[in-house]
């Protein structure tokens, strides 16, 4: 799991400038950073919980998993962290880990969904004085939402049991 508290304070120096910049396309290509780097810091985290359990385990399969995993190019939960997590501890072993988190889950699919929309605005088009763009500071509480969400996750992945 990768730490958070750089990217936030990143993130707050970032809010800090878009407050106080008074030229509207610089504010939104801050906005548009911002939004970038939380996207960049959660593919990561995804790929270090992924990484390590599989370390973790010693596995036959381990270069099988990190060639999947390099083909995973989003954090959408549905599409790419959950089916990535079941094909790593099958369907029962995820479901485990949905039920002891289920509230926590929930929140890590709505703020994975919202970054994953404000990201992409940002990413496929190019600045426009006119572009609505979150501010850093929404990213940075869908930032704290999601380190929360992907820590409790990697430690129930790595207690649950996956053989009877």
């Amino acid at each position: 799991m990768l730490h958070s508290t750089d990217l936030q304070e990143l993130l707050n120096d970032m809010q800090a400038a878009y407050t106080t910049e008074t030229d509207s396309v610089k504010s939104r290509l801050i906005a548009k950073t911002a939004a970038m780097e939380v996207g960049g810091w959660t593919e990561e985290c995804i790929d270090k919980i992924v990484t390590d359990f599989v370390d973790a385990r010693s596995l036959r399969s381990r270069s099988k998993v990190l060639d999947r995993l390099k083909n995973v190019y989003g954090f959408n939960y549905q599409k790419e962290f959950r089916s990535l997590m079941v094909e790593l501890v099958g369907t029962i072993g995820f479901e485990r880990v949905e039920d002891h988190l289920s509230l926590k889950c929930q929140q890590l699919e709505s703020a994975l969904a919202e970054l994953k929309q404000s990201r992409d605005k940002c990413a496929h088009t190019y600045t426009k004085p006119t572009m609505a763009i979150d501010a850093p500071n929404k990213m940075s509480a869908l930032l704290k939402t999601i380190a929360e969400g992907l820590a409790a996750f990697s430690a129930e992945l790595n207690n649950i049991r996956l053989q009877p």
